[in-house]
């Protein structure tokens, strides 16, 4: 449910100091959309430090350079998550006095929308296994699938390589869906939309 994901989202980036409340659904029926308006954007920049500590900046388009990588939560065994952009957007919303929200009248959210990769934890990988980290997309029936992030959780773009020799599947992603972004080059140079994924990917270091 897009929207109710959203509003979810919406109410954890507005009261980020309070990390304990449950909501219910009269919280979620008090937050409207000014205007009944999502504001869809072509390209979001990252600025992010390099290694040898300058300054550098990745331009992040769903269709041409979606992947990116963000910090993992503290008690994952790998310090990054990787997520393909599937939509960068913003929106106003406002938020009506309830029993425990006070009334907000304006308030800009910034977001993407990310469908999310998962490691192969069959796979050895790492320095240690001196080979790259190897991942698959979330099925999209799993709940996990895809989230929503602010652009200023993005550390960088990534570089992530389709293993070829697995081949391709629909497993993961109907060929239909709106999530379908991502515009493959194709062997005449033109780009067209994926319809399908690669089993695998790798992680470029």
């Amino acid at each position: 449910d897009f929207e109710r994901d959203l509003k979810i989202y919406i109410f954890e980036t507005m009261f980020q100091s309070n990390e304990n409340f449950q909501l219910v659904e009269q919280d979620l029926d008090a937050l409207d959309f000014e205007n009944d308006r999502i504001y869809r954007h072509k390209v979001v920049r990252i600025n992010y430090t390099t290694y040898d500590l300058r300054r550098n900046q990745d331009s992040i388009n769903p269709r041409t350079h979606p992947d990116v990588m963000v910090l993992s939560p503290p008690d994952s065994i790998h310090p990054f998550t990787y997520g393909r952009v599937i939509g960068i957007f913003h929106c106003n919303v406002q938020l009506k006095k309830t029993a425990r929200f006070k009334a907000i009248r304006h308030h800009r959210v910034d977001f993407l929308w990310v469908r999310w990769y998962q490691y192969d934890l069959n796979y050895p990988s790492g320095w240690q296994a001196k080979r790259l980290h190897r991942l698959s997309f979330v099925d999209s029936k799993d709940p996990s699938a895809f989230g929503f992030i602010h652009p200023m959780d993005v550390l960088r773009g990534v570089h992530i390589i389709p293993a070829f020799h697995f081949g391709r599947t629909q497993r993961y992603l109907s060929s239909t869906s709106i999530a379908r972004q991502y515009e493959a080059i194709m062997p005449s140079g033109s780009r067209k939309t994926e319809t399908n994924d690669w089993k695998f990917y790798y992680v470029n270091m």
